[in-house]
């Protein structure tokens, strides 16, 4: 697993890293697929006490990679803009490295839906309904970080595009 950044000057500081998690619709989670192939997937997610959760069906070949995955890496894009001037991109950008797990107990499992329901459906009236349907039939995974890192482009690409 690689930890430290090359590029330092471009490292994002925790509380940014920490809002890129917890504000970004999706990220996209690499799996152990078929024949030596990755699957990497675009995955909604929710992260709370320090831990992502994702959910989904119990089939499929999502699922099946899941069970074939254990030591994973999760990319969260939070900000990406083409500035043309300087032929480059202002972007943001979290990796987390970490460790999945399925969920099999009743009562983080449905905290972590509620927090699902909360982050991309707030104040709707029949969130418990469904979340106490999904209870029964959802599957639910983990990832706990081990590492996270966080970069940004470089200082002179986020100055040109502060002039766009």
């Amino acid at each position: 697993m690689r930890k430290e950044l090359t590029r330092t000057k471009q490292a994002l500081d925790k509380e940014t890293i920490r809002e890129i998690i917890e504000t970004t619709a999706y990220g996209v989670l690499s799996l152990n697929g078929e024949e030596g192939y990755f699957y990497t997937v675009p995955l909604s997610y929710v992260y709370t006490d320090g831990v992502v959760y994702f959910h989904g069906s119990p089939r499929g070949y999502k699922y099946e990679c899941f069970q074939r995955t254990d030591k994973t890496s999760f990319s969260i894009v939070g900000q990406s803009q083409v500035v043309p001037s300087v032929r480059a991109n202002n972007f943001q950008s979290v990796l987390i490295w970490g460790r999945l797990q399925p969920v099999t107990d009743t009562a983080e499992k449905l905290s972590a839906l509620r927090a699902l329901a909360e982050k991309y459906s707030p104040g709707i009236p029949d969130n418990e309904d469904e979340i106490q349907h999904s209870l029964n039939y959802a599957f639910m995974i983990k990832l706990v970080p081990e590492w996270i890192s966080g970069k940004q482009a470089a200082l002179e690409v986020r100055e040109a595009a502060e002039k766009l």
